[in-house]
């Protein structure tokens, strides 16, 4: 069910985000994540994808994209600014 969601909502017309965390763990976030259209699958803390969540909702050029969420050496503010489309 949610494959096909992903699916109908990427071919619609509305301004949509697919967000594919890895793994959820209850460690404390670091802050750095790896963050794109295709990242290894590993596992991240809740925490950190809160606050990556928090940053692409406040990021209005993000939009029309899968984006994969791992742990990373990236700071997170930085992936999101990375993923951003020139259209």
């Amino acid at each position: 069910m949610k494959k096909q969601a992903d699916i109908a909502l990427s071919r619609s017309d509305l301004d949509w985000l697919i967000l594919r965390p890895s793994l959820l763990v209850d460690d404390i976030g670091t802050g750095t994540v790896s963050l794109g259209p295709a990242e290894f699958h590993g596992q991240i803390a809740r925490a950190d994808v809160a606050e990556t969540l928090a940053e692409l909702l406040h990021e209005p050029r993000i939009g029309q994209q899968i984006l994969e969420l791992n742990t990373g050496s990236t700071p997170i503010r930085d992936a999101v600014k990375a993923n951003i489309r020139r259209r």
